[in-house]
């Protein structure tokens, strides 16, 4: 009962953020797992998430997201109150007639005990809102103590009006646990939700 309260709580600050934000947007999705860079964050039950993004002075943006886990990548660390509370600011700007670049700063948060709160920088390019690529930097990546590097590229491709596929490719580099992954999924989304189903494979790097 308090996991639930303090998830809760936490979509409820993100959703009333959004009430006074000036050009945001929001969402909220229902999943069969939460799989984050080729690992799956959840024992059992189903992925919440939900977010905010607001931008402001043309180029600047913030957000916020939340989302249900039950362990912290990268030990396989329990997360006592399953919620991880994520920021994020930087700028976004065009880089051509279909293109745009973001440039973002990321702390990531897991409320409670013995969680490893960690920070990263992120640029990201996309094309045609249909692909694109991110590289990511962190002098303590996904909770660990070591410098993290990691790589993703994605393609989207509607195939009716609300219902898209999409696929991925990333690297993660962090020492001696380098490893690549690879995800496909569908999601279904209207104007007050998204769902999504999604599979992902993960190979140590040799």
């Amino acid at each position: 009962m308090v996991t639930n309260r303090t998830l809760l709580a936490a979509l409820g600050l993100i959703w009333t953020a959004t009430a006074v934000a000036n050009e945001w947007s929001g969402y909220a999705s229902l999943g069969t797992d939460y799989i984050y860079r080729g690992v799956s964050l959840l024992e059992s039950g189903p992925a919440l998430q939900a977010g905010f993004e607001d931008h402001f002075a043309e180029h600047f943006l913030f957000g916020a997201t939340a989302a249900r886990v039950d362990r912290q990548w990268i030990y396989q660390q329990d997360v006592p109150n399953h919620l991880q509370v994520d920021f994020y600011t930087g700028a976004d700007f065009g880089c051509g007639t279909a293109c745009r670049a973001r440039v973002l700063v990321s702390r990531y948060t897991f409320p409670g005990p013995d969680a490893r709160d960690w920070s990263e920088i992120t640029g990201s390019v996309s094309l045609f809102d249909r692909f694109g690529a991110a590289w990511s930097w962190s002098p303590r990546g996904l909770g660990s103590r070591e410098i993290t590097r990691s790589f993703e590229s994605w393609l989207q491709q509607p195939i009716t009006r609300n219902t898209s596929v999409e696929v991925g490719y990333g690297r993660v580099l962090i020492e001696d646990l380098d490893y690549w992954y690879g995800r496909a999924g569908i999601s279904r989304c209207s104007a007050s939700r998204a769902v999504k189903s999604r599979r992902s494979i993960r190979r140590r790097s040799a």
